[in-house]
């Protein structure tokens, strides 16, 4: 069998390259941002609780309120925070 035409040929090209690419490549799962970047939302969210803990803390000392630990530590608790968000984001994705 011969082909004869540029349409023929151009019609095999996708299907050879069907029967070449590797089939894991076609299953891979879909990752939203969070997903594929959860080491940067783990810092932006120990970024967020370290502000709103030293918000927190100033409130409520110019109220002249005790500090609960959180708000005395506010580096810390942003530390584990972020932490905790990263496993988290890592544990519930497909991989």
């Amino acid at each position: 069998m011969t082909i004869r035409t540029s349409k023929a040929v151009l019609a095999l090209i996708p299907a050879a390259l069907a029967l070449l690419a590797p089939a894991s490549f076609a299953q891979q799962p879909h990752q939203n941002f969070v997903q594929h970047h959860h080491k940067l939302v783990a810092i932006g969210a120990g970024f967020a609780t370290h502000h709103a803990l030293k918000v927190a803390a100033r409130n409520a000392k110019a109220h002249g309120q005790r500090l609960n630990f959180a708000e005395r530590h506010p580096t810390m608790s942003a530390i584990g925070a972020g932490a905790l968000t990263n496993h988290e984001i890592k544990a519930h994705t497909a991989h």
